[in-house]
């Protein structure tokens, strides 16, 4: 049956459509489920979508626009606060991890070579998937989900040395020379990546400065595709990988104004075509064949689970990470990858593995993927049950040790916990916390980086990385206890910026005498929007109620005729 791109976007549409309501409605990953409409739609099912380079192609794209995203989310200044991690623990797990399975290989028989890329692209875990899944369960600026993607990106890195090393290994018999050629070969790369790296950084803010000003929100994004494909297509001609290029623009763009306009306008091509991605990725599942030999494919896919989370969980208390932590960063990333594919296909091309291995691993891989929402959903059993049991005796320094630049949330009543939703929603990390030690585990147990501690206390503060914190918000119901504390942290951590919630005018002049940097008071804010839907509910002009209301704000509220101070 001949098949069009027209005609397999069509399928893939339609399939969209269907799969993500009814996840939604069975509370499963939508991972899952375009997973095994992959295997029903795909070649070896219905024969709905052809397994063309058409289709692949377009399934690449969504690891670019991934890769990208991940960009946007860890600026320069927060990939040095976890480079530790990147190049320590992620290495490590790479390298401990490849030469376990390639030693387990060779053991069954294998030839040397082709066992040393097979293991090396077993040590891959699934971007898409983890980060998918992080995102879902909000935990991306865990400790957990720092130091997961930190693990991803070393990976993503380990990508380049490796591809550049199967045609090596295919063509040279010589391991001298062979080790000389791959040097050669990543001391390009590195140059390459350095010249890439720092056009991008030059040319990547006036270009979209130039485009804002043009008030074209297509033209944005357009400039937005330009800058993601852009530096893919830089990246892949100098040898590198494509996902890679996406990655380093992302970075950079996370550092300007532009962050979040960006992120909003291909949020949803990023979503679409990561579901493609997962679509394809079921599509090379062979129900049959799995049937056929389910005892040696389930050995297969258990080694490759067990063995990545037993290393990884080491690794983690290596570092001296919580047991819980640990556990739960093994189960999180014991699944093979997506560009364990990539490397077998290339492995395939240049004949140093046969098309029967190559089947068989890509399924291992493909199965394992599959698994990934049920061994997430065990580590964050684990990490819940252990703050369960932790309570408010939790360290809050465990998971605020790598954070920098982030918000410090005083008060997690309604109007902390407001702020802290908004917080997560932004992707901005925060840590918060409140006397109250019943709302403690209330909100730990949703997820929330909250911990139990007296801010009266400057070891507390130093705890929750006060002093690496780009501001603190207090949302404290306690008149007194913020005229108190705002000095009190000024003394102690005297550049850190102070916005605080005051109840009216006459106490917000006494915290800014104190020295916070912004008040905001209740009473008169609330009755300013009360003022302004009035106004707009009687006829006057929406942008004339903004800048009137603008206008008190601007004049410190003098404009506002009181009779007597409010109480």
């Amino acid at each position: 049956m001949h098949h069009g791109i027209i005609e397999d976007i069509l399928v893939f549409l339609a399939v969209a459509v269907v799969i993500s309501p009814l996840c939604q409605r069975l509370r499963v990953s939508p991972v899952l489920g375009y997973l095994v409409a992959g295997s029903v739609v795909g070649p070896v099912g219905l024969g709905l979508i052809a397994d063309n380079d058409g289709t692949r192609g377009l399934a690449e794209l969504g690891i670019v626009f991934l890769l990208f995203m991940i960009g946007l989310e860890l600026s320069w200044e927060r990939l040095k606060v976890i480079r530790h991690y990147i190049f320590g623990l992620g290495s490590a797990q790479v390298m401990l991890t490849g030469l376990a399975a390639t030693l387990a290989l060779t053991l069954v028989g294998t030839d040397f070579r082709p066992a040393l890329v097979i293991g090396f692209a077993l040590a891959f875990s699934s971007t898409a998937f983890v980060l998918q899944i992080l995102s879902d369960q909000g935990s991306m600026n865990s400790q957990g989900g720092r130091v997961a993607v930190a693990v991803l990106i070393l990976q993503d890195l380990a990508v380049v040395p490796l591809l550049v090393l199967i045609p090596l290994l295919a063509t040279s018999h010589d391991f001298l020379s062979g080790a000389a050629a791959l040097g050669l070969s990543v001391g390009k790369a590195a140059i390459a990546m350095t010249l890439i790296f720092a056009a991008a950084r030059l040319a990547l803010r006036p270009l979209f400065q130039a485009v804002a000003s043009t008030h074209s929100p297509e033209v944005f994004v357009a400039a937005a595709l330009l800058a993601v494909i852009g530096t893919s297509f830089a990246t892949e001609a100098a040898g590198l990988s494509h996902s890679l290029g996406a990655f380093l623009a992302g970075v950079l763009l996370a550092s300007t104004e532009f962050r979040h306009q960006v992120e909003a306008d291909l949020q949803p091509i990023r979503g679409l075509l990561m579901g493609l991605f997962f679509l394809t990725v079921g599509m090379v599942v062979d129900p049959h064949q799995v049937l056929a030999r389910l005892p040696e494919m389930a050995t297969m896919v258990g080694a490759l689970l067990a063995g990545k989370a037993l290393i990884l969980t080491g690794l983690a208390l290596a570092f001296r990470f919580p047991l819980a932590t640990a556990l739960n960063l093994g189960l999180l990333l014991a699944q093979g990858g997506e560009f364990a594919f990539v490397v077998l296909a290339k492995a395939g091309q240049v004949g140093l593995t046969n098309a029967a291995t190559v089947e068989i691993i890509t399924a291992v891989v493909a199965i394992s993927m599959a698994l990934t929402p049920i061994l997430a959903a065990i580590g964050d059993w684990v990490i819940r049950r252990h703050r369960r049991q932790q309570g408010a005796a939790h360290v809050p320094d465990e998971d605020a040790k790598d954070l920098k630049d982030h918000v410090v949330l005083v008060g997690c009543g309604r109007s902390g916990q407001i702020v802290a939703t908004i917080l997560a929603e932004k992707s901005i990390p925060f840590v918060a916390l409140d006397r109250d030690p019943h709302m403690v585990e209330l909100l730990r147990a949703k997820g929330q980086p909250v911990y139990f501690g007296d801010v009266r206390k400057v070891d507390v503060l130093k705890a929750v990385g006060a002093a690496r914190a780009r501001l603190v918000v207090m949302t404290i119901n306690s008149g007194s206890g913020r005229e108190k504390l705002v000095p009190r942290l000024k003394r102690a951590f005297p550049d850190l910026r102070l916005l605080v919630r005051a109840r009216d005018r006459r106490q917000a002049r006494v915290l800014e005498a104190l020295g916070a940097h912004v008040v905001v008071p209740e009473i008169l804010e609330g009755s300013l929007h009360l003022a302004g839907h009035a106004l707009t509910t009687v006829g006057v002009p929406p942008a004339d109620v903004h800048d009137l209301i603008e206008s008190y704000r601007k004049n410190d509220y003098a404009r506002l005729a009181l009779t007597h101070e409010v109480e």
